[in-house]
């Protein structure tokens, strides 16, 4: 099967600036080269800590941001190498459901203008068959035609997340780049948007992007799931095969944080010293190893590269052999 997604030692470096004459003093490494694959109809998860590049991924993925180097091949196409009319044709292919339902919403304009923005901008069906349309996704989404005529402030954070997805849906796009699309929900509205978009992947055949700093919701939805640090991907690999045998001990970390469903399971909790390096002064070597219990003096001087160690399963470590022993 061919991928629907590539990307291709994909980078983005803010430059930091100082002085009077704005010099640039360093860059901010916000995504450090990474690589992945993402094929039809498959839920790909990223995750890891704040600050990671989970979100500039997303961001640079879809151009919002302009990438500093690599490829991102979209059904072939470098969508890096786009001009800006035909980057803005592409994203009735690709669409984003941002952190925020009512930052990403104007708050002048009624659900009906948000909706149909798109479609108008884009040049799609006639007036009668472009409200058609919205009225369907609307109530696709699990919300009422009446709610057309409300603006944001009148929706509750959930609400206002439908109504984010459904502008998403509305030019029926093949990828869909979800940007922590629950973590600024309440735990009781959170499985019903996970839920709402399982249904919606199946009914429109979506391909989704899934970012989130939540390895429970990230194991509910997703196929794969690729784990980031310091703007690096350092494993990637089926979901089950990633919770079962973790091979970096960043992921191996991240799980043990994990709640269990048995409160009597025993477990151990792994607790990273230190706070997450700056993307703007990584350390040397593998930037995970200052955190890491099983670092070495080649750990400091040598940076792994990400390595398949099963089927499917790639991982960043000079130790994953040893890390996976203690699974």
């Amino acid at each position: 099967m061919e991928p629907l997604l590539q990307v291709r030692g994909l980078k983005q470096h803010f430059p930091i600036h100082s002085g009077a004459f704005r010099k640039v003093v360093g860059h901010v490494r916000a995504v450090d080269g990474i690589d992945l694959t993402v094929y039809p109809g498959e839920t790909v998860g990223i995750v890891g800590e704040s600050g990671c590049g989970k979100s500039t991924t997303g961001r640079t993925i879809l151009r919002l941001v302009e990438p500093t180097a690599g490829e991102v091949l979209f059904n072939g196409k470098d969508l890096a190498k786009l001009k800006k009319e035909e980057m803005r044709q592409m994203r009735k292919d690709i669409q984003m459901v941002f952190q925020d339902p009512y930052a990403s919403l104007n708050p002048r304009k009624t659900i009906k203008q948000i909706l149909l923005e798109s479609l108008e901008v884009h040049g799609i069906g006639t007036s009668k068959e472009r409200l058609k349309t919205i009225e369907e996704i609307i109530e696709v989404v699990g919300l009422q035609k009446e709610h057309l005529d409300r603006h944001p402030h009148d929706f509750s954070g959930g609400q206002r997340q439908r109504i984010g997805i459904a502008r998403a849906l509305v030019l029926k796009p093949k990828l869909i780049i979800a940007d922590e699309p629950v973590s600024a929900l309440d735990v009781s509205i959170q499985s019903q948007i996970l839920n709402l978009l399982k249904d919606l992947k199946k009914e429109f055949d979506l391909t989704l992007l899934f970012i989130s700093h939540d390895l429970s919701v990230v194991k509910h939805l997703c196929d794969r799931v690729a784990v980031m640090y310091l703007g690096r991907i350092v494993e990637i690999a089926d979901k089950r095969k990633l919770f079962e045998n973790p091979s970096h001990p960043y992921t191996q970390a991240l799980l043990s944080a994990v709640p269990k469903a048995n409160p009597k399971a025993k477990r151990e909790r792994i607790i990273l010293t230190g706070d997450l390096p700056s993307p703007a002064n990584p350390p040397s070597g593998c930037t995970f190893h200052p955190r890491c219990r099983y670092a070495t003096e080649a750990c400091k001087t040598t940076a792994p590269q990400l390595q398949e160690v099963g089927e499917g399963h790639m991982v960043s470590c000079h130790h994953y052999k040893e890390v996976l022993s203690t699974v």
